[in-house]
């Protein structure tokens, strides 16, 4: 017959610890409580420091489109470069660049804000007729890569072509910071998978 093992009761030891012994229920919950309350604190300082270089960004842009003639914003911080006047269709690509930003910035906002609920429309709609936004790959890495191939390609200025690879550089991080709180996140939900299956044994 198997031996079972006594599951210990929760209580505070003052002595030295049993390192063999087995956390309970109400510990093993305390400690998954804890994982998530950081992991949520966490994501709300990461998806605000997103949010942030999304808006900085766009606001670049923004000034970019407005500007007469346009000039790179980078150009500031490279005195001694070239100024070359700017690329064929450069306000077509900077409002490519705003869509891209106003997509990225779609992404970091949670599924349950109520910009992103508007957008997806009524729920009792089916999903094929529900429109994509915002958008996933490989949309959100083909688009940002057009602009300074295309400047490459014209042979633009290294501050130039600096310049229209920044929206591509923050969809980059954009993506890598959203996979590790979705990685995190998925973690401890198999921490509590774990616990639940302990339990059911």
């Amino acid at each position: 017959m198997t031996e079972i093992r006594q599951r210990v009761p929760f209580r505070f030891s003052e002595g030295e610890e049993d390192e063999d012994r087995i956390p309970d229920d109400q510990e093993q919950e305390a400690v998954i409580d804890r994982l998530r309350e950081k992991s949520a604190s966490s994501n709300v300082l990461y998806l605000g420091g997103l949010q942030t270089a999304i808006g900085l960004s766009l606001f670049l842009h923004i000034l970019y489109i407005l500007r007469s003639p346009a000039q790179s914003p980078l150009a500031v911080l490279f005195p001694e470069e070239p100024s070359d006047p700017p690329m064929p269709l450069a306000s077509l690509f900077a409002l490519l660049q705003v869509a891209i930003h106003c997509n990225l910035g779609l992404n970091v906002l949670p599924p349950t804000n109520r910009i992103r609920q508007i957008l997806h429309g009524t729920t009792s709609l089916p999903p094929s007729l529900r429109p994509p936004i915002p958008l996933s790959h490989p949309p959100v890495f083909l688009a940002p890569v057009i602009a300074p191939v295309y400047a490459l390609l014209l042979g633009q200025g290294r501050v130039d072509v600096l310049w229209w690879t920044t929206t591509g550089i923050l969809t980059q991080i954009v993506v890598l910071a959203m996979k590790w709180m979705r990685e995190e996140e998925e973690e401890i939900a198999g921490l509590e998978d774990l616990r639940y299956t302990a339990r059911g044994a």
